[in-house]
């Protein structure tokens, strides 16, 4: 744990977990208890950025300039659903709803 701890204080942005110990020892143990958790932020992540870049590519295709406001406004607009759905809506992509076998 102490080792886990020195890399997490190390490599986390700005700093914040070597002023945070508390937090720090939080997080160690959510992330034990919880293996599925940080992998979720890489896959929502992954599925952020795949409704951004169609929806840029859309917008482009429509000859219209696409900002990061006008998306994030349409995508909060839609309220609290999965990504892959909001992606659907905003794009008509539903890639990420079909079942591969």
């Amino acid at each position: 744990m102490e080792e886990a701890g020195g890399i997490h204080s190390e490599y986390t942005p700005r700093g914040w977990m070597k002023t945070e110990k508390e937090l720090l020892l939080f997080e160690q143990h959510l992330y034990l208890r919880q293996p599925g958790y940080g992998s979720s932020y890489i896959t929502g992540k992954y599925l952020l950025e795949s409704a951004m870049a169609d929806f840029a590519k859309m917008k482009e295709t429509q000859k219209e300039p696409f900002t990061m406001k006008d998306f994030f406004d349409q995508l909060n607009a839609i309220g609290n659903i999965p990504i892959s759905l909001g992606h659907w809506q905003m794009t008509g992509n539903d890639n990420h709803l079909q079942i591969s076998e």
